[in-house]
C-alpha cells in the first residue's frame, strides 16, 4: 500500500529551511511516484534548462504535477500534468506508485494533502536556527493531530522527526 510522505526541513520557528543541509540528513524511502505543484515544477524546469537533464532531481518514477499552466516535459521523465483538487487524483497516483511511497514536493501541496486527510507521514529535519520569516513548512493546513513515530538527533544539532497522521 502506498503512503504519501512529505520530506521537509524547518527552522525552529517553523519556516521552510530546504536550503540548509544537515550533516545527518535522511535518505528518503524509495519513491513509487512523485507529486508536486506548478511552482516546484517550474523551479526544476529552470534547473534543467540551465544545467541540462542531469539537474532533474526526481527519481525514475511517475511524476504528477498539479498545475493550471502549460509546461514542457523533461526528456526521459514520466510526467502527468493534472488540474483539479488533490483528492480527485489520489487513487490514480497511488496506483501509479505500485505500492511504493508517494513523495510530496512543495509545502503548499503537502498542506493540501494534509487538509484532505491524504498525508500519511511528515519526515521533518528540524534545524537549530531561527529564520524569522519565510514559507511555513505546512501552509494553509487544517489543524490535525500528529503522532511522533521517531526522533533522532544529528551531529550538527538538527533533529530528524517523523510524524504520522490519522
Amino acid at each position: 500500500m502506498s503512503r504519501a510522505v512529505y520530506y521537509a526541513s524547518a527552522s525552529l520557528d517553523g519556516f521552510d529551511a530546504a536550503g540548509l543541509e544537515p550533516l545527518g540528513s535522511e535518505v528518503p524511502s524509495p519513491a513509487g511516484a512523485v507529486v508536486m505543484g506548478a511552482g516546484t515544477y517550474a523551479r526544476l524546469r529552470r534547473q534543467v534548462e540551465e544545467d541540462g537533464t542531469g539537474a532533474w532531481d526526481c527519481p525514475p518514477a511517475p511524476v504528477w504535477v498539479y498545475t493550471h499552466h502549460e509546461f514542457p516535459g523533461v526528456d526521459g521523465a514520466d510526467i502527468m500534468f493534472v488540474r483539479g483538487p488533490v483528492a480527485e487524483f489520489a487513487a490514480d497516483i497511488a496506483a501509479s506508485a505500485g505500492g511504493g511511497d508517494i513523495w510530496l514536493r512543495g509545502a503548499d501541496l503537502a498542506g493540501q494533502y494534509l487538509r484532505h486527510g491524504l498525508l500519511d507521514e511528515l519526515r521533518l529535519t528540524l534545524h537549530p536556527v531561527v529564520l524569522g520569516a519565510g514559507q511555513p513548512v505546512l501552509p494553509s493546513a487544517a489543524g490535525r493531530a500528529a503522532r511522533l513515530l521517531a526522533a533522532r538527533p544529528s551531529a550538527d544539532g538538527s533533529v530528524l522527526l517523523s510524524y504520522g497522521f490519522g
